[in-house]
């Protein structure tokens, strides 16, 4: 509790009071209370909490994100995830179940993103592709409860959470998975799910560039067209 107010604390010092509203931006709005703190400025709240609380045990450290996950602010949301990209626990003490009850609370492209990107593309990444390998039933059966599940929040997370490990992994298991999770929800045309799409699709290109040209080549006409301009697009040239 001490911790969670004491991050409460720094974010109302940093909160600006811009005429515009988080509600005009698509990719913040989620509904919950907005600070208006930048996300560099987050990144600078988060390493002076670590430095001085660094040597907090794991089990407390999940703790401070579970209450900040469960907090009333997209800005704690974020801190939340931005503090677990820089502080690395221990493998395995952060798996599927505790990451799905996180879920719970994200609205919102950026919240969701927050969770499934900033926590497995820092240096100190938690989610690596070998990690996931190491529990690998787990993970496939949680990515494919999350591909099912009724809110589009945990759909669009199911896509995104595979982004960063296909970036890096040669794993064939890993890119079935990808191409099973894109299969699954290619025909929705929701913009939270086509972005996503076309995402994880681009992701997979440095590894599996063969075998995504040909799905896309084959699917072309059911994948969302952004996904088929977007990934056609980093295969001819090799850019975003």
């Amino acid at each position: 509790m001490r911790h969670h107010k004491a991050l409460i604390v720094g974010l109302e010092k940093q909160r600006r009071n811009r005429a515009h509203s988080q509600a005009n931006d698509s990719y913040l709005s989620s509904g919950h209370r907005y600070y208006d703190v930048s996300v560099p400025t987050l990144r600078t709240l988060a390493k002076a909490w670590l430095k001085t609380n660094g040597d907090i045990p794991d089990p407390e450290f999940l703790a401070v994100l579970d209450r900040l996950y469960r907090g009333k602010s997209y800005e704690e949301k974020v801190l939340a995830s931005i503090l677990l990209s820089y502080h690395r626990t221990r493998p395995n003490s952060i798996g599927p179940k505790l990451l799905d009850s996180w879920l719970d609370h994200l609205v919102g492209w950026a919240e969701i993103d927050s969770l499934c990107v900033f926590s497995s593309s820092a240096a100190r990444r938690n989610f690596t592709d070998d990690e996931i390998l190491a529990d690998w039933s787990e993970w496939v059966r949680f990515i494919r409860k999350l591909s099912g599940d009724k809110n589009i929040n945990k759909r669009r997370a199911a896509l995104v959470f595979l982004t960063v490990p296909l970036r890096y992994s040669k794993d064939e298991r890993v890119a079935a998975l990808g191409f099973e999770v894109i299969e699954k929800l290619k025909s929705e045309r929701h913009i939270m799910i086509t972005k996503a799409v076309s995402w994880l699709l681009r992701s997979m290109v440095r590894h599996h560039q063969r075998a995504v040209a040909a799905y896309v080549r084959e699917n072309r006409h059911s994948l969302p067209a952004i996904a088929v301009r977007e990934t056609t697009r980093k295969i001819t040239t090799g850019r975003k």
